[in-house]
């Protein structure tokens, strides 16, 4: 798995697995924060689609998280109010990008997998119940 992929996964998971995960990480590794866990405003940039074109749409709050394990930094940012979380993310970003075997990776892959695998699962879940409800207008009859 990518460093997008185990983002995307535990930024939009359960965040009790990034928290085991990081708890696991410290315990093991000399981490150097660079910089704490902030509360910062970023610019939202969305493209209109009709002229394809790029704009401000505002203000968002986000978390940001700097971190240094051995020579590997690790990043987190995380939309809102969210310190823990984008230290978790920090952690898990230097420890897995530092290059290092770390005997519990294996660990935490698999722990990650199945989160991602449940999310997969969830999200099916409610395309199945969306589908249900849907109409097919082409078997309507037109002459009402």
């Amino acid at each position: 798995m990518n460093r997008y992929e185990r983002t995307r996964v535990l930024v939009g998971g359960d965040p009790g697995v990034a928290q085991a995960i990081a708890a696991e990480i410290e315990e093991i590794c000399e981490v150097e924060v660079l910089d704490a866990p902030r509360e910062e405003l970023v610019m939202v940039k969305v493209r209109e689609s009709a002229r394809n074109s790029l704009f401000y749409l505002g203000e968002a709050l986000m978390c940001s998280c700097r971190v240094r394990i051995a020579d590997a930094m690790g990043f987190g940012y995380v939309l809102g109010s969210k310190r823990n979380a984008a230290y978790n993310l920090a952690l898990i970003d230097a420890a897995f990008s530092s290059g290092e075997e770390f005997e519990r990776m294996p660990k935490w892959e698999e722990r990650i997998e199945k989160e991602a695998k449940r999310q997969r699962d969830k999200r099916a879940k409610n395309r199945a119940l969306i589908e249900r409800t849907r109409v097919d207008f082409s078997t309507m009859d037109g002459d009402a």
